[in-house]
């Protein structure tokens, strides 16, 4: 005949194993990813010669940013780190993509491509931007602060050398409001860009 402390080891082993095998079944939650998007231009192409061949980036973020969750600022020294909303791909490399597809927009041509597709043709220009802040607030506006130059192939000293601060308002207080003002604030970027680019000689 077994004890009954026995009898009441065996009924909580039970009971902690039935809840531990019920946590087990339930579901986590789930997590929303994004990435930003190309915005078409507004105005007519800039004329870029014809001789002109465009490398985007590289492209450096800050050390906050680099990271699969999507940050905001809640104040001039806090950041939140988003665990549920994401970005799909690294963001240096979707920043580059989209300014990649911005300015092909922007200039009329396909020759501008990513720094490291220099297989597709010769670059002749590299557009280099070191992206000092790219954060907001749902409940706020985005702030893109970068300084980005224009480089001849081969050359150290650029031919242009910009500092640029865009203030985009959120119009939906959501992480989807959130990353399409951080969109607009790239596409303004890449008008910017390309009137530079259109200016040089071949």
């Amino acid at each position: 005949m077994m004890a009954p402390n026995g009898r009441l080891g065996i009924l909580v082993f039970s009971l902690a194993l039935a809840m531990g095998l019920a946590g087990c079944t339930g579901k986590s939650p789930k997590s929303d990813f994004y990435t930003l998007g190309t915005t078409p231009a507004t105005g007519p192409a800039a004329q870029l010669s014809v001789d002109l061949a465009i490398a985007v980036g590289p492209v450096t973020i800050p050390a906050e940013l680099d990271r699969k969750q999507i940050v905001t600022r809640d104040g001039d020294n806090r950041v939140k780190v988003a665990e549920l909303s994401r970005w799909a791909g690294p963001l240096q490399d979707n920043i580059t993509a989209v300014l990649t597809a911005n300015l092909a927009a922007r200039l009329g041509t396909d020759k501008v491509a990513p720094h490291y597709r220099e297989s597709l043709f010769p670059f002749t220009h590299r557009v280099v931007l070191n992206i000092n802040r790219f954060d907001g607030h749902p409940q706020g506006d985005v702030l893109l602060d970068v300084t980005w130059s224009i480089k001849q192939n081969g050359q150290s000293t650029p031919l242009v050398i910009q500092h640029t601060e865009i203030r985009t308002p959120v119009t939906s207080p959501d992480y989807n409001g959130l990353v399409a003002a951080q969109s607009k604030t790239l596409a303004e970027l890449s008008d910017q860009i390309a009137a530079a680019l259109g200016q040089l000689a071949p």
